[in-house]
């Protein structure tokens, strides 16, 4: 792996290891139906990334199509191949899953379409709630373009998911709406589509599990400290200058060339993808209010927008994995451990998913993270029966409230003596 890792796209060169065998997809990239998505995996073991973003016969077409496509190198090392568990779930839930929707006159791509609509009225809408707010001062334009703000955190989700459209130049267009309200869609895809759900709530491994470490604990396996005690308190508290810290870290995970557990290689067309678009989001929220309607208003707006977007936004993510019993075990097939390691609330409805984002529907979006968020309401039911099918549980809550209660309620029982946490999880056998 140490030399598969050197060919991550640093010397434009691009190698992949998918169950043990490495390839070079330097030449095939270009080619790649999916576009630029594959090298998320150079230099990576990249077995689920691969297989969860094939869907239905797609993974088989795929797994006989790289061998041809690309060149391959070589065997890893045994020491090195990492557990793939039995396929038996996720083969029969995707075939499953595939008769449900042809059965409806579906496929795996309807409806991506919806959210490329969405996008664009919300950058208009956000864009005129930015002119209120920053030339009349108006905190009610600062609230309209927060909500705005963590709408577009949930369709930028779908886009850097390749989830909108079978064209990759749409789905990067819908996933630079990071960019635009003050992330990055490059460091994000690092983050969230590699390090957290190749392993969901995985210390060491998932960055998720460790946000706001050593301030809060949000992970059994993480030592404690005594301000954990308040931790439920520091989180209301902190969580309302969460996206300001996401603007800014961005560059000390750019510098650094790695976001907490997950290196990555940053090109001179990322640094100045970063640098524009940090730049005009600065200008816009920073000095254009400030010039316009003064520092006390107009910095104090930017904040009311950027608490009100955290919260509804980060209040959606949270409640789906910082639950009870939701560490997967070793040697459980990649499949498998996402389910071991989320939770729904309200499946099945489609408000519920609408106003989420579709993250309502964690474990689905966890099993087929490149399908549409607009048909995880129509095969719920069958990943649940599947999943109960299989001994898996699906945790289902009832609505955001419930799943709320019990988060902040884990979330104060992680802060109590160690003696009080469950003990972390044995290895499948």
């Amino acid at each position: 792996m140490e030399e598969v890792a050197r060919h991550d796209g640093r010397d434009g060169t691009y190698w992949i290891e998918v169950r043990g065998e490495v390839y070079d997809i330097t030449e095939f990239v270009a080619k790649h139906p999916g576009g630029s998505i594959l090298t998320l995996g150079a230099g990576r073991h990249a077995t689920t990334l691969f297989e969860s973003y094939h869907l239905g016969s797609g993974v088989g077409r795929a797994q006989r199509v790289l061998p041809r496509r690309a060149r391959h190198v070589g065997s890893l090392r045994a020491e090195e191949r990492q557990s793939y568990g039995d396929p038996t779930f996720v083969d029969t839930l995707r075939e499953r899953v595939a008769r449900h929707l042809a059965e409806r006159g579906l496929h795996h791509k309807s409806g991506g379409w919806i959210v490329a609509v969405e996008s664009v009225v919300l950058v208009s809408v956000f864009l005129v709630a930015w002119w209120f707010r920053a030339t009349e001062a108006s905190y009610l334009a600062a609230i309209v373009g927060g909500l705005m703000m963590a709408r577009l955190g949930f369709v930028m989700h779908s886009g850097n998911h390749h989830a909108v459209s079978r064209r990759p130049w749409l789905n990067e267009a819908v996933g630079t709406t990071m960019d635009l309200i003050g992330g990055s869609s490059y460091i994000w895809k690092v983050e969230h589509q590699f390090s957290h759900h190749c392993h969901p709530n995985v210390t060491g491994l998932d960055n998720d599990a460790e946000i706001g470490f050593p301030l809060l604990r949000f992970h059994p396996a993480l030592p404690r400290k005594p301000w954990h005690r308040i931790q439920t308190v520091g989180l209301a508290i902190g969580m309302s200058f969460g996206l300001v810290k996401w603007v800014l870290t961005d560059f000390v995970y750019l510098a650094r060339g790695r976001a907490t557990h997950a290196p990555f290689h940053v090109s001179s067309g990322q640094w100045a993808k970063v640098a524009v678009f940090k730049s005009l989001w600065f200008g816009m929220h920073v000095a254009v209010p400030v010039v316009l309607i003064g520092p006390l208003h107009g910095l104090l707006s930017t904040l009311v927008m950027l608490a009100i977007a955290a919260y509804y936004m980060e209040g959606i993510f949270i409640v789906n994995h910082l639950q009870r019993d939701l560490v997967p075990v070793d040697g459980a097939h990649w499949a498998e451990q996402q389910v071991m390691g989320t939770a729904n609330w309200g499946a099945g409805k489609r408000w519920t998913n609408w106003i989420s984002g579709g993250l309502n529907h964690q474990v689905e979006h966890h099993l087929f993270p490149s399908m549409p968020v607009h048909l995880y309401p129509v095969i719920s039911p069958v990943v649940r029966r599947t999943c109960e099918e299989f001994g898996l549980v699906y945790r289902d809550y009832r609505g955001f409230a419930s799943a709320l209660a019990d988060c902040m309620g884990y979330l104060h029982e992680l802060g109590r003596p160690v003696s009080v946490v469950d003990p972390e999880p044995v290895a499948a056998e």
